[in-house]
């Protein structure tokens, strides 16, 4: 039995955004395609109230960044899946994710579609376990698709033992969570 997973963020986790509000197109708009060579966005750690140190401060699910500790146990995982890029401002690496996979099961999932048929927001998330495969970290074709890992990504992560990350189940092998 395989368990999809999105990253979730933690009550009081740090975050790391963009000096510029500008750059979170940059972040929303990630495809699947290489994003190296491109002068990377300027971030800032959030520094109000207490905030958890995190080895993947929360910017959103659609783009992880990582802090040195996880790009050190993990980059050889992660190379097949997609590019660490280092940003500037924090010493953090967006994980761009590569592998875009067309495995949503729109039948079987609950969508919530703008008037013109675009999807605004998926709120139960049904897969097509053959088109994910063995693949241990995908992204949808759509726009700002939250990054999703199975149940091997995340038992590297807890064995690497890196602090103040959190992932949230969203679907079962073949079977959605309410």
């Amino acid at each position: 039995m395989t368990t999809i997973h999105q990253f979730a963020v933690l009550e009081g986790q740090e975050w790391v955004l963009p000096v510029d509000d500008d750059a979170y197109e940059t972040f929303f708009s990630l495809d699947g395609r290489s994003i190296n060579g491109r002068e990377p966005p300027v971030m800032r750690r959030v520094e109000e109230g207490e905030r958890l140190y995190s080895d993947f401060p929360w910017l959103g699910a659609y783009a992880p960044l990582l802090r040195r500790p996880a790009v050190d146990a993990l980059a050889a995982a992660l190379r097949p899946y997609g590019e660490l890029v280092a940003l500037r401002g924090e010493e953090v690496w967006l994980l761009n994710v590569t592998n875009v996979t067309d495995a949503l099961d729109e039948k079987r999932s609950r969508i919530v579609r703008f008037d013109d048929g675009d999807i605004l927001a998926i709120e139960r998330y049904a897969f097509d376990a053959e088109k994910i495969g063995t693949a241990e970290v995908f992204k949808l074709p759509t726009r700002a698709s939250p990054v999703f890992v199975d149940d091997v990504f995340v038992e590297r992560v807890r064995k690497a033992r890196l602090r103040n990350v959190s992932f949230e189940p969203v679907w079962t092998s073949g079977k959605a969570i309410a």
